[in-house]
């Protein structure tokens, strides 16, 4: 699409989208969107599509096409996004899971990177095994066989 020309009242030329689009601050920089601004159009997107979007990258990608819409200077990561929306209250995350066999100790949630704590079980010798790891922050959780995060479905709350 061409691009005019517009001048501003200190004499510079600015950059613009010819038919009157909307355009990118004339600076390039962005900043963060708020968490009310991710939920409030996650919710749009949730409610435009029967209040349950299947995959993580639809939503995304229906939340940044409204956001840059709305607030063409904010940006959001999709890591950042599904952390906003699970401190949500109007909005459910359900996760579904594939299983691998754990080569490390965890030491981070993949849903939330929040810190995880050890899963301890009493052995009949008395001893104290780790038998898996829980978040502190989220519901996740995982045995030795470590369930990995494969989807998330994302559902409008009552």
């Amino acid at each position: 699409m061409p691009r005019a020309k517009a001048t501003t009242a200190s004499g510079t030329e600015t950059g613009a989208l010819a038919g009157g689009g909307r355009s990118h601050a004339s600076s390039g920089s962005y900043r963060r969107a708020p968490d009310k601004v991710i939920e409030t159009l996650a919710l749009r997107v949730l409610y435009s599509h029967g209040g349950s979007v299947e995959t993580q990258e639809q939503l995304y990608r229906e939340l940044v096409e409204q956001l840059h819409w709305e607030k063409p200077d904010l940006r959001v990561s999709p890591p950042r996004m599904r952390q906003v929306l699970l401190a949500s209250k109007r909005i459910h995350i359900e996760i579904r899971y594939a299983t691998k066999m754990l080569t490390e100790p965890l030491s981070t949630c993949p849903v939330c990177r929040a810190p995880v704590a050890e899963i301890r079980n009493h052995t009949l010798e008395g001893e104290s095994v780790v038998s898996g790891f829980r978040c502190t922050r989220c519901p996740f959780w995982t045995p030795l066989r470590r369930r990995v995060p494969a989807r998330y479905v994302f559902r409008a709350g009552a």
